[in-house]
C-alpha cells in the first residue's frame, strides 16, 4: 500500500530546498495529460500584450542611449515576440511530434527571453540618468510579471528571472557611488525570493490541477458503481482501508458470509476468497489503486463454492487523498452455473451427452496434425438402421429411447483412447488415436454392429435397432479432417448400400464408385429433356386360367453411352436429389397413354415413390393423366410400399383415400418385409397384397416360406383382397402358389419386362390367353 501524502503542505523556511514542491507524483496515465496542462496555462497568459506594454517602456527609457543600442533591443525584440509566436504556433497545431519536444522549444525560448530582457535591463540602468528609480520600479515589475507569466514552468522561470536580476546587478555595479556588497546581498535575496514564490505557486498548480482531475475521475467512477449498484443490483458494499483489511462491513455483507461484523472487521480482505489467479488479479488490481468491473471471483460460504462479481475504485478523502478501496459484489454462482451448462452444452448433444459435431471436429484435427504410420487415427461413422421406423411408429419419445440407448452401448464399447458423438439424428461418429493395430478398430466396427442390433425394451415394447458403420483410418486414406471424414462417409454409403448392419473399411474402389455415381447424377439431370428414359411392361398373369390380365411398368434408362440401365441403380439417386417426382409423373403418363392402346380389360400398375406422395401433387397428376389417356381409373393401380407410409402415413393415408374414391385401385407391394404390415392393413382398405419375391424363391424348398406366404393368403383373403406373388421362375413354384389360392402371377417363367412394340399384338385386340415364351 501507498502511504498518504497530505496535497497540501505548510510551507516553512525550509521549503526553499525542498525538492517535493516540484516533484510530484504523476501516474503514466496521466503524464501527456499534466504535460499538455502546463502547457496550455502558459498559454493562457496574455504575454503578447505584456511584452509589447513592457518592451515600449523598455524603449522609451533607452532614448539618452545610442541609436546602436535601441536598434539592437527592437531587434531583440522582435526575434523574442517571433519565437513566442512560433511557439504558439506549435501548441495549436501540433507542429512538434511530442509533449517533451514542445517542452524543449518552450524553454530554449523563454530562456532566450530572460537573456535579453537581461541585456535590456542592464541598458537600461546604465543609460537612465535620473530615471533610475523608474527603471529599478519597472524591472522589479517585469520580475512579477515573468513569477505570473512562468509558473507553470518553475525551473525555466528561475533561470530567466535569475537572468534578468544578474542584467540590473551588472548594470547597477558600473554605475558610481553604488555599494557592490549591498548589489551582490539584493540580488542574492530576489534571487531566493523568486524561486520561494516560482516553486509554491508552482505547487498550488500542480496540486490543483492533479487533485481536481483525480477527484473527477474518482467521483466519476463513484457514480458509476453507485449507478451499477442500484440498475443491476449489486448484493453487497465491500470497504477495505489502506492496508488491505476490511472494515465498515455492511448488515448484507455479513449475511452473505454467514459470519458477525466483529469476525469480519480488520480480516484481510484475501482470507475471504479462493487462492489462486483470480483472487491474484482482485488483489493486484486493489495495491495498484486501478478502476475495474466485473472481476469474477470464488470464495467458500458455509462449505459451498459461491462465485461474487466485483467492481471497485480507490476511495478519496477530503483532501483527495486516497485512503482505501471500495468495492460491489454481486453473487452470481447461479449464472455463473447456468453459463457452465450452457458451455457444456456447446460441447455436448442434450439427449444423448455425447459430444457434438464442432467439437469431434476440433479433436479430430488434432488428432490428425500427431499421427503417424506407427500411431494412426481412424473414424468410424454410423447410423441406426431403424431409428426413422421407431420413430415414426412408436413416436418420438421412443426413439430418443433408442438414441439413448445407442450412445450408452457405444460408449461401453470404446476404449481410452476414443470419443463417441453424436453427429445429428441419428448419426453417430467414434474418433480413434494411437491405433497400433488398424484391425483391432475393424472388429470394433463389427462389435458395434452386433451390439446396436440387440432389441431395446421400453415399456414391455421391443424397439427394433441396428446399425451400419463405415471406417476410415489417417494418414492412409486421408491425411486431413474433411478427407478422412467423406472417406468414411462412402464407406458408410457402401454399407447401407449392402443391406445395413454391416461394417465396411474404406478402399479406393469406393471414390471411384462416388465419382461414377456423380457422373450419372449429372446424366440423369439431362436423361429426361432428352427423351432417355422408357417404360417397359411385364405382364400380370391370372394364375386360375392362365390369362393375362394386366402389366406392370417398370422404368428403364436408355443411357447413349451406357445402355439400357437398371431402375435399382438409378431410381434411389433420382430419389435423393428430388428428380424422381418429375420422371414418376412421366411415367405415369407414359405408361398410361400405352394401355389406352390396350383392351380395355388389361390393367396397368405403377409404382409410386415416397417422393412423389409428398404434397398434394400426385392426386392431381393421376387425374391429368387418366383424362389425357381416356383409361378408366378402375384399370390404373398404383403400388405403394410400406416405406412411403412410415414418413408421414397420416397425410398419406388421406391421399390414398382420395385416390381410391375416384376408383384407383392400391397395392402394397413387397408386403412382408416391414415391421408394421398389419397396421397398415387395419388402417387403409387395400385392393391389393404383393408377396416379395424373397419368400416366393424358396416357397418349394423351405417350409417357413411356404408358412409365411400362406399366412399372407390367408390374411388377404380375411380382408377380401387379391394377391400377386412376384419372381416366379419355375413351374413348381405356381403350382405351390395356386394350391395356396393366390390371385396372380409375376415372374421370367411367363415373362422379362418387354418394350411396348414387343407387347403381344393379341393383347391389343383382347385375346389374352398366354402362352409361355422362350427368352433369347
Amino acid at each position: 500500500m501507498l502511504a498518504a501524502r497530505p496535497f497540501l503542505t505548510r510551507l516553512r523556511a525550509s521549503a526553499l530546498l525542498r525538492p517535493d514542491l516540484i516533484q510530484h507524483e504523476v501516474t503514466p496515465r496521466d503524464a501527456d495529460w499534466f504535460a499538455r496542462s502546463r502547457i496550455q496555462q502558459f498559454a493562457k497568459f496574455p504575454w503578447l500584450v505584456g511584452d509589447a506594454t513592457r518592451g515600449l517602456m523598455a524603449l522609451w527609457l533607452l532614448m539618452p542611449a545610442p541609436d546602436t543600442i535601441i536598434v539592437l533591443t527592437l531587434a531583440s525584440l522582435v526575434v523574442v515576440w517571433l519565437g513566442e509566436l512560433f511557439l504558439r504556433r506549435a501548441l495549436a497545431t501540433h507542429i512538434a511530434d511530442s509533449e517533451r519536444r514542445l517542452t524543449q522549444i518552450r524553454c530554449f525560448l523563454l530562456l532566450l527571453r530572460g537573456l535579453v530582457w537581461a541585456l535590456i535591463a542592464s541598458a537600461m540602468v546604465r543609460y537612465a540618468g535620473a530615471n533610475i528609480g523608474i527603471v529599478v520600479a519597472f524591472s522589479l515589475g517585469a520580475l512579477l510579471f515573468d513569477l505570473l507569466f512562468m509558473l507553470s514552468l518553475p525551473l525555466t522561470g528561475l533561470a530567466a528571472g535569475t537572468m534578468l536580476v544578474m542584467g540590473m546587478a551588472a548594470g547597477l555595479s558600473g554605475l558610481p557611488g553604488v555599494n557592490l556588497a549591498v548589489v551582490v546581498l539584493v540580488s542574492v535575496t530576489s534571487v531566493a525570493a523568486l524561486r520561494y514564490a516560482l516553486f509554491n505557486l508552482y505547487h498550488l498548480f500542480a496540486t490543483r490541477q492533479l487533485g481536481t482531475r483525480r477527484l473527477g475521475t474518482a467521483n466519476e467512477t463513484i457514480r458509476s458503481l453507485l449507478s451499477q449498484y442500484d440498475e443491476h443490483g449489486a448484493d453487497a458494499l465491500v470497504e477495505v482501508d489502506g492496508d488491505g483489511q476490511l472494515v465498515r462491513p455492511s448488515p448484507r455483507l455479513c449475511e452473505l458470509l454467514g459470519r458477525d461484523d466483529d469476525e469480519i472487521e480488520g480480516t484481510p480482505i484475501a482470507n475471504l476468497f479462493e487462492a489462486g489467479r483470480d483472487r491474484s488479479a482482485l488483489l493486484g488490481a486493489i495495491s495498484r489503486r486501478d478502476q475495474f468491473r466485473n472481476m469474477l471471483v470464488p470464495l467458500r460460504i458455509r462449505g459451498e463454492r459461491h462465485w461474487w462479481s466485483i467492481s471497485g475504485c480507490a476511495v478519496l478523502d477530503a483532501e483527495g487523498q486516497e485512503e482505501g478501496f471500495r468495492c460491489f459484489a454481486q453473487d452470481v454462482t447461479e449464472q455463473r452455473a447456468n453459463e457452465e451448462r450452457i458451455r457444456i452444452m456447446a460441447m455436448r448433444d442434450n439427449l444423448t451427452g455425447l459430444v457434438n459435431r464442432a467439437i469431434f471436429t476440433d479433436r479430430l484435427a488434432q488428432v490428425l496434425a500427431s499421427c503417424s504410420h506407427e500411431a494412426q487415427a481412424g473414424v468410424l461413422f454410423l447410423d441406426l438402421d431403424s431409428f426413422k421406423l421407431v420413430n415414426d411408429t412408436y413416436g418420438h419419445a421412443a426413439g430418443d429411447t433408442v438414441l439413448i440407448e445407442a450412445a450408452r452401448r457405444l460408449e461401453g464399447l470404446l476404449g481410452s483412447d476414443m470419443l463417441a458423438a453424436r453427429l445429428g439424428g441419428d448419426e453417430f461418429a467414434v474418433l480413434a488415436w494411437n491405433v497400433a493395430d488398424p484391425m483391432a478398430l475393424v472388429e470394433l466396427g463389427k462389435a458395434i454392429v452386433v451390439e446396436l442390433s440387440k432389441p431395446i425394451v421400453r415399456e414391455d415394447v421391443i424397439l427394433p435397432c441396428g446399425a451400419s458403420v463405415g471406417l476410415a483410418f489417417a494418414p492412409e486414406h486421408g491425411d486431413d479432417g474433411v478427407t478422412l471424414l467423406r472417406a468414411a462417409d462412402l464407406a458408410l454409403y457402401e454399407a447401407k448400400s449392402r443391406g445395413r448392419g454391416v461394417s465396411v473399411l474404406f478402399h479406393s474402389q469406393l471414390l471411384h464408385d462416388l465419382q461414377e455415381r456423380r457422373a450419372l447424377e449429372m446424366d440423369l439431370r439431362v436423361a429426361l429433356e432428352r427423351g432417355e428414359f422408357e417404360v417397359w411392361y411385364q405382364p400380370l398373369l391370372d394364375i386360375a386360367t392362365r390369362r393375362t390380365v394386366g402389366y406392370e411398368a417398370l422404368l428403364r434408362w436408355n443411357h447413349p453411352k451406357r445402355g439400357i440401365i437398371e431402375p435399382s441403380q438409378f431410381i434411389p439417386l433420382a430419389e435423393e436429389n428430388g428428380l424422381i417426382a418429375s420422371i414418376g409423373e412421366w411415367a405415369l403418363r407414359e405408361a398410361l397413354s400405352e394401355a389406352s392402346t390396350w383392351h380395355d380389360d388389361l390393367t396397368i400398375a405403377v409404382n409410386v415413390s415416397p417422393a412423389q406422395m409428398r404434397g398434394e401433387a400426385l392426386l392431381g397428376q393421376v387425374v391429368s393423366a387418366l383424362a389425357a389417356s381416356g383409361v378408366a381409373p378402375n384399370r390404373l393401380e398404383l403400388e405403394i410400399t410400406e416405406t412411403l407410409l412410415m414418413e408421414d402415413c397420416e397425410m398419406h393415408l388421406r391421399t390414398l383415400h382420395r385416390l381410391r374414391a375416384l376408383g384407383v385401385r392400391i397395392a402394397l407391394d413387397d408386403f412382408g418385409t416391414g415391421y408394421s404390415s398389419l397396421n397398415y392393413l387395419r388402417r387403409f382398405p387395400f385392393d391389393k397384397l404383393k408377396v416379395d419375391r424373397s419368400f416366393v424363391s424358396d416357397i418349394v424348398e423351405e417350409s417357413e416360406s411356404r408358412a409365411i406366404v400362406e399366412t399372407v393368403l390367408n390374411l388377404a383373403r380375411k380382408f377380401d383382397m387379391k394377391t400377386t406373388a412376384e419372381g416366379i421362375e419355375s413351374e413348381a413354384q405356381l403350382a405351390k402358389l395356386n394350391a395356396m389360392g393366390c390371385s396372380q402371377a409375376q415372374g421370367f417363367l411367363f415373362d422379362r419386362p418387354l418394350p411396348p412394340k414387343l407387347i403381344p399384338a393379341a393383347h391389343r385386340k383382347g385375346d389374352g390367353r398366354v402362352v409361355r415364351l422362350q427368352m433369347a
